[in-house]
């Protein structure tokens, strides 16, 4: 038996690959529903006459992703990050990860933090309460709530198909290698495509897992921003020190811009100035009368 049809076979394969990613994914989607509508007649037999055949719906694969800002007393925001973070900590790694924590050190009337985390999706959306409530029971609010998802249902489905090509091509390669047929250039080449065909393969297994686990955690963003004293009572003089703060930088804007335009303009107006003196004495010089002559 000779190996050249089969590498034949097995390039093809190959380099049609990607081109036939979305003409398998359509197909296999068409398949599924034939085999949905091939199956009513015999399940409408043993049902009642005239009930209504149900409807096979597939529902989409979405990635959700979270941002929430929360705006707390400036002593309260390292005591509510650490409770999320201590929140996420005891529904383990499975559940609830960490990815990044950032904390500023500056002022307690001024700081600032963030927290980024992975939630299983199915429990997001109360992970997100707890912490809402963590946030209120410290006399913060929250100012922003962000919700949005990405449909990876396309995707999942290419990728899938993608892995069933490859996985046939490996097989028929490594066969033609275990018969050991043909000379040794077609061994060498049906060896470097069972490499290449393997690569493709686990990259597209990769990039499957990393799909499906974005449909599993979601990410959550927790940015946090302290409010000022002054914002938190509500108070008569807070509300005119800012007033007057705002004033005060009106004003030195008003100056820096005046004075902006002066420097710019001062060496054309001395330069028009010396004009002007120039063209004057030259005009008193021709309006005098010229000088009588003496008796000579």
């Amino acid at each position: 038996m000779r190996v050249i049809p089969v590498l034949i076979v097995a390039t093809m394969l190959a380099g049609c690959g990607s081109v036939q990613q979305t003409g398998d994914s359509q197909s296999t989607s068409a398949a599924e529903i034939a085999s949905a509508d091939a199956s009513a007649p015999g399940e409408a037999k043993t049902g009642a006459p005239g009930a209504a055949e149900p409807v096979k719906v597939t529902l989409p694969q979405l990635s959700y992703s979270y941002k929430l800002t929360y705006l707390l007393p400036g002593d309260k925001v390292a005591e509510v990050q650490e409770a999320h973070r201590t929140l996420c900590e005891q529904m383990g790694p499975a559940r609830c990860q960490i990815l990044s924590l950032q904390r500023g050190t500056g002022e307690n009337t001024h700081a600032e933090a963030t927290l980024q985390l992975r939630v299983a999706s199915n429990e997001a959306r109360a992970f997100t309460d707890s912490m809402g409530k963590s946030v209120t029971n410290a006399g913060g609010r929250n100012t922003e709530s962000t919700i949005a998802t990405e449909e990876v249902s396309k995707a999942i489905v290419d990728t899938r198909a993608r892995i069933e090509q490859r996985e046939l091509l490996v097989k028929r390669l490594t066969e033609v290698l275990r018969n050991k047929s043909g000379s040794v250039e077609e061994l060498v080449e049906a060896e470097r495509s069972v490499t290449q065909a393997q690569e493709e393969l686990d990259q597209a297994r990769a990039w499957l897992t990393e799909l499906q686990g974005r449909v599993a955690m979601a990410n959550v963003d927790i940015s946090y921003g302290s409010i000022a004293a002054s914002a938190d009572a509500g108070s008569v003089t807070g509300q005119l020190g800012d007033a007057t703060l705002g004033s005060a930088t009106s004003f030195m804007i008003g100056v820096r811009a005046l004075l902006t335009v002066f420097i710019y303009l001062a060496p054309w107006g001395l330069l028009a100035l010396l004009g002007f003196l120039g063209i004057r004495r030259l005009s008193r010089r021709r309006a005098a009368p010229p000088a009588p002559l003496g008796d000579g």
